[in-house]
């Protein structure tokens, strides 16, 4: 089904300009109408503004809701469009951060209230309890709100529930000295990871400006496909309407849902265990030293197409160097001449003196097994580890292993993070162009490090070592041999909190999460 979207990007206003900023959006909605889009996408809390705080009592500021959302639905009725706005709820004595879906005849399909509640949004805000999706006749549809496009969960449960559409209203905050440059993850690598891991379609509205002249947007409303291309994306600091032609199919998803079903595992079952019931509880109550539980982990690049004796010379080589500047983990590459016949002996021959020398531990594949071989000291030995393993222990540093294909569905990520992984080794020869937007996603939304050995080739793949913030630690030039070194903290990894307020691990409703600990999906 082809798809015509408008984003409308507005303006922010401060609640106490709420109707100045209400009219000047409606008719933002009016003008986007006469370009006769199927669906018009508005910002996360469009009315009355974001920040409640102002003047008081936020429950005062939010007195008009319901007669915003009447006008909206006129709109939609007027023009025979499908609206998404997001709209500050009251309900009772809860205020909630809530997306509305109204159809074309102006009717409320569906609302979802902010389940992932960012900074100073817990002030005033409840979380929702619910991830609901609405059959249309655009398609079935699943909303989010701004910051639950962090958590994997939240659309990876929309996503095997039936979503083919994820509706993101959102409020993507940022800093800088240009407002024309400004950033924000979940343009640059986020929502992309979402969609490719889901293969839906991802339309994202924001605002531009600031509001209480300390909350600033990025704006960059987004429309990203399936396969994870930025389709559309609106400018950092002006009010517009964006318009994305979209072709809505489900192959996307069926092959997402299918590669979900090839790397199941039993302990994806974590994600739906109470947070207090999983590993990590335990982690983050064990006391840790600044500066005694650092650790420098090492990655090798090597080119995909090399025969087995080059792999031994060129791996073997770097991987020494890299102990010699002090490595205590070297991650090689999934490399398709380590899976050749006999090559196990001949592999262990060439990199576990290196291991036992330098007291380090070396990963890599070897022969047709389809688990992480990790050649170690010598009171260590070798062992083979997979999801079903114990994480590796590399001084106060724990370790977990993800091959291949395995870094493109969340749960595998989530159930390391959930045992108390520190660093995630991901041990790949991948050329989607995602990878990079996929590994920094990897790392923010679990806060741990992840470092990702990757083969070269002639495009433009690499390897790199991510920080749990999302930063570049290290990374490789495309297309080359080489090694990357980067230091690793338990002290940093162990931090869950993203900013004030907001907690990866704490903040997740694992009761929310039923559907992803079973293999079977909503087709």
């Amino acid at each position: 089904m082809r798809l015509t979207v408008a984003l409308v990007q507005h303006r922010a206003y401060d609640v106490d300009h709420s109707q100045e900023g209400l009219a000047n959006t409606l008719a933002l909605v009016d003008q986007a109408a006469r370009s006769k889009p199927d669906l018009i996408v508005l910002p996360e809390c469009s009315y009355p503004g974001y920040y409640l705080g102002l003047g008081g009592d936020p429950r005062q500021n939010v007195l008009g809701w319901r007669d915003a959302l009447s006008r909206f639905r006129m709109i939609a009725q007027r023009h025979g469009v499908y609206i998404c706005v997001g709209l500050a709820e009251a309900q009772g004595d809860k205020l909630y951060n809530s997306a509305f879906l109204i159809d074309r005849n102006g009717t409320l399909v569906g609302t979802a209230r902010k389940t992932f509640l960012w900074h100073f949004d817990r002030r005033w805000f409840s979380r929702g309890d619910e991830f609901r999706v609405f059959q249309t006749d655009i398609g079935n549809i699943g909303m989010i709100v701004c910051a639950d496009g962090r958590l994997p969960e939240i659309s990876r449960v929309l996503a095997l529930k039936g979503a083919e559409i994820i509706i993101d209203p959102t409020n993507w905050v940022t800093s800088g000295r240009d407002a024309g440059s400004l950033r924000n993850p979940q343009v640059d690598c986020m929502i992309p990871a979402r969609a490719v891991e889901n293969g839906v379609w991802y339309f994202c509205a924001n605002k531009v400006g600031r509001e209480t002249d300390t909350v600033v947007y990025c704006g960059q409303s987004i429309g990203v496909s399936p396969t994870g291309e930025i389709v559309v994306k609106g400018s950092p600091d002006r009010e517009e309407i964006i318009l994305i032609e979209a072709d809505v199919r489900r192959e996307h998803r069926t092959q997402a849902m299918n590669l979900r079903k090839e790397c199941f595992h039993e302990s994806f079952s974590l994600l739906d265990r109470p947070n207090e019931d999983v590993p990590l509880a335990k982690v983050l109550r064990d006391p840790v030293v600044p500066g005694k539980e650092t650790g420098m982990v090492g990655v090798v690049q090597l080119d995909r197409d090399i025969s087995l004796k080059e792999y031994l010379e060129s791996g073997s080589y770097l991987a020494e160097r890299l102990c010699e500047q002090g490595a205590s983990l070297v991650i090689l590459p999934d490399s398709a001449c380590a899976a050749v016949r006999d090559s196990l002996s001949l592999i262990r021959n060439a990199f576990a003196p290196i291991a036992r020398r330098f007291n380090a531990y070396i990963a890599l594949t070897a022969g047709r097994n389809q688990a992480a071989l990790v050649l170690g000291p010598l009171d260590f030995g070798e062992r083979a580890f997979t999801l079903s393993s114990d994480l590796l222990e590399v001084g106060a540093l724990r370790v977990g292993f993800m091959r291949g294909k395995e870094g493109l569905v969340p749960e595998v990520a989530r159930s390391l993070f959930l045992r108390g992984a520190d660093v995630i080794a991901w041990l790949g020869d991948l050329g989607t162009g995602h990878e990079r937007s996929i590994a920094l996603t990897r790392a923010m939304e679990n806060r741990v490090y992840v470092a990702f050995a990757n083969c070269s080739s002639r495009d433009e793949r690499n390897s790199l070592i991510a920080s749990p913030d999302g930063r570049i630690l290290a990374e490789t030039f495309p297309g080359t041999k080489q090694g990357i070194l980067a230091q690793a903290s338990a002290a940093v990894s162990r931090v869950k909190q993203v900013v004030w307020g907001t907690d990866v691990y704490r903040d997740r409703l694992p009761e929310l999460y039923k559907e992803i600990s079973s293999a079977e999906v909503l087709i």
